[in-house]
């Protein structure tokens, strides 16, 4: 290829874990490769955070140092400056890509071929909705094709279930009062009293306190579509919820762009509770000192506790589970139904309404009924994949701290702070923390899951691999213009034909006959251990000393 300057490099050491090795770098189309005889290395583009290319070592090396998404931090030290200058940038040209179609799930051909090649037909969302109730166990919903062509709402899905009373021109007028069209509609029918989980987007209110009849009338239909059967049951009517899942400052600075929070004046027979749950910046931010300190270990690879701490991870972690026990707990014991929004509803509303169907629904936690699930709340009702993960890298990514000279040192440490702050405006580990609250959750209701740890751990190596279609897209609309069904393999294909591999060997079924709701324990979280390739001990204080108290979320939860 025409941005490879140099495709091979001999006696290149590597250091990696505290250990050494020297060998061969090899740079081909879609990754770099280490060849040693105890060590071979793989490093796919699209993984890669950012290079740095640093000062000449005491010992004549020229490092590069790679941080990857999936937390491998790697030095190559190559002896010649002409050829540690031609493999970083030779790197930055196959990484800093233009278009998604260039991305390596565009050019990847499994082999041997996939055994079970049912990926992308693994989610029907007309199939799964009848599985919850809609037009089965329940005449009060039903399928509209008012976004058949995307022309509703651009990142929703094609397929839409609305209250069967709610006419389709209703619905054009309420997504007129919702910030990008995400009206409210279903995601989830609990199938023991018929309670629902809906989503949405913000409300525009504005300043001038705007209010929509069609979009309240949307909401108080979802609220009255089914009123649940079961004896003694608390009327849907008097704990009906709406969740904003953010901090009540940030909804109220929304009002002044013109949007907001619903007024509770003009929603009938409901409450509404704010999470507190922090926006994209912050959750970044907080990630970003994980990883810092992850780095900042002792000689025997013990991480910095105290700076762990100080990132604030655990805290986050704990608030979107709190807030996911909420929904849970409304749907599951107070018989309501609850809707779920943040800003744009994408990010912190998928979060939420994924986890709390996890812990209602044990389908979702067999391995296909989960893939539906991250097909649904995530791929389906357009979770930004393409920003959030920063799948078109820029040469930001690419740092150059090698000169000694004092004036242009203090310059690069300007442009280098300057570019940490603006890296990837858009870009969080919003999927990231759902991925590491179902571990919480699944390490505590260790029988409960039909996958393992490792199905996690690779899942998320494959939201940032870009070796399959799968989390490659914004939303629905731009995958189907990609044509990513016929042009690239689902990420399903992958796991279900090495399906032995991601099985739960201590899973038991049978339990969910007698209890199927699961509930998370939001007072012990740990770090990821096996995700960040540390031992549990070196980053995780024992059970006594690593208790979190959520108590005092509950506490900041409010509710009006």
């Amino acid at each position: 290829m025409d941005f490879i300057k140099i495709a091979k490099v001999d006696n290149v050491r590597l250091e990696k874990d505290r250990r050494a090795f020297i060998g061969t770098l090899h740079l081909t189309a879609h990754q770099l490769i280490f060849n040693h005889p105890e060590q071979e290395l793989w490093i796919s583009y699209p993984i890669v955070h950012t290079v740095e290319r640093k000062a000449l070592t005491p010992n004549g090396y020229h490092p590069l140092n790679i941080k990857c998404h999936n937390f491998l931090f790697v030095s190559l030290l190559i002896e010649r400056e002409r050829d540690a200058i031609d493999v970083f940038e030779s790197i930055q040209k196959l990484i800093c890509v233009d278009s998604i179609s260039r991305l390596y799930a565009f050019f990847y051909q499994p082999f041997p071929k996939f055994t079970v090649d049912n990926g992308w037909t693994i989610y029907n969302p007309i199939e799964e909705y009848e599985r919850l109730g809609v037009g089965t166990k329940s005449s009060s919903w039903r399928f509209t094709q008012l976004n058949q062509d995307f022309q509703l709402c651009s990142t929703y899905p094609r397929v839409l279930a609305v209250p069967g009373k709610i006419s389709d021109t209703v619905i054009n007028y309420a997504a007129k009062y919702r910030s990008k069209n995400r009206i409210p509609v279903l995601s989830y029918i609990h199938g023991p009293n018929m309670a629902t989980i809906s989503r949405s987007s913000q409300p525009m209110v504005g300043l001038k306190q705007a209010r929509s009849v069609q979009d309240e009338k949307l909401v108080e239909a979802i609220f009255a579509s089914n009123v649940p059967k079961t004896p003694n049951s608390i009327s849907p009517s008097m704990s009906n919820l709406i969740v904003d899942a953010r901090p009540t400052a940030n909804a109220m600075a929304n009002v002044a762009i013109g949007a907001g929070s619903e007024n509770m004046e003009n929603y009938k027979n409901c409450k509404k509770l704010y999470l507190g749950i922090d926006n994209i910046h912050v959750m970044r931010d907080s990630l970003n000192k994980v990883v810092e300190a992850m780095q900042s270990t002792d000689p025997s690879g013990v991480v910095n506790k105290l700076l762990l701490s100080k990132t604030n991870w655990l805290k986050h972690l704990g608030s979107i589970l709190e807030g996911a026990a909420v929904i849970v707990n409304n749907v599951s014991q107070n018989n309501s139904h609850v809707l779920v929004h943040c800003s744009d509803g994408w990010d912190r509303t998928s979060q939420l309404t994924a986890l709390a169907e996890l812990c209602l629904d044990p389908f979702y936690r067999t391995i296909r009924g989960f893939e539906i699930l991250i097909e649904k709340e995530w791929v389906s009702f357009g979770h930004k994949f393409t920003e959030r993960c920063g799948h078109l890298s820029s040469e930001k990514n690419f740092l150059v701290n090698t000169t000694t000279n004092a004036a242009a040192s203090t310059f690069n440490n300007v442009h280098h702070r300057y570019f940490k702050q603006n890296q990837g405006r858009y870009s969080s580990p919003v999927f990231h923390q759902f991925l590491d609250c179902v571990y919480q959750i699944w390490t505590q209701n260790p029988t409960r899951f039909e996958f393992n740890e490792r199905f996690l751990i690779q899942l998320h190596y494959h939201v940032y691999s870009c070796q399959f279609g799968t989390f490659l897209f914004n939303c629905e609309k731009e995958k189907v213009e990609a044509q990513s069904e016929k042009k690239t393999f689902s990420v399903w294909s992958y796991f279900n034909s090495n399906i032995e591999e991601f099985r739960n060997q201590v899973y038991e079924p049978a339990q969910d006959e007698r209890d199927p709701v699961i509930a998370p324990d939001t007072q012990y979280l740990k770090y990821w251990s096996g995700l960040f390739s540390r031992r549990d001990e070196d980053i995780n204080e024992s059970s006594e000393e690593g208790m979190i108290e959520m108590s005092t979320n509950l506490s900041n939860l409010r509710v009006h």
